[in-house]
């Protein structure tokens, strides 16, 4: 059994397709059919037509409803944070503050390309040590809200593609406090 993080309504219909995602991976199915299970509810067979991974598309699985649903393609502005070098720099990629940056790329794709953001300043700290030379920011950052409602909440990161730098984060009782909980 292939599960989705998600539940459609109304129920899927032969040929529709969704958008499904719950953690970036499967990112468009194609519903093929579906039947009734036992219990309540359906099984829905789909045909997966993107996915982070090539080799899944294309493939058919069958999924129970109770874990798909359609997801909205808004863009939406949410609070984050953001972890650079010493010089507001990201691999290659130069930072102004309160400056808008757009990214100029096509698309943007979780860990690939893109304005990575955290909406929790813990998750910081996996890519950027707590060393005293890499500074850390409040940004606004422009990201799908489908992937801002369904992030995993042991890691926050999510791809933006607008980003714009608000506030400097100090090595205070914040930023101490946020490194203490990662650590736990």
């Amino acid at each position: 059994m292939f599960t989705v993080n998600a539940i459609v309504r109304p129920m899927p219909t032969a040929d529709s397709e969704y958008s499904v995602c719950g953690n970036s991976v499967l990112r468009k199915a194609k519903v093929i059919e579906t039947f009734p299970r036992k219990e309540n509810g359906n099984n829905i067979k789909i045909e997966i037509l993107e996915h982070v991974n090539p080799g899944a598309v294309g493939k058919k699985y069958s999924v129970d409803d109770r874990y798909f649903e359609a997801i909205p393609q808004d863009w939406i502005w949410v609070d984050a944070y953001k972890g650079t070098d010493a010089s507001m720099r990201c691999k290659d990629h130069q930072y102004v503050m309160g400056v808008e940056d757009t990214y100029k790329g096509k698309e943007v794709v979780l860990g690939v390309k893109g304005y990575h953001v955290c909406t929790d300043l813990k998750h910081c700290f996996k890519t950027y040590d707590y060393d005293f030379r890499n500074r850390f920011f409040k940004v606004k950052a422009l990201v799908n809200a489908k992937d801002y409602q369904y992030r995993n909440p042991n890691n926050t990161t999510l791809v933006a593609k607008a980003i714009q730098f608000v506030e400097e984060i100090t090595y205070d009782v914040e930023t101490i406090e946020a490194k203490r909980n990662s650590m736990q």
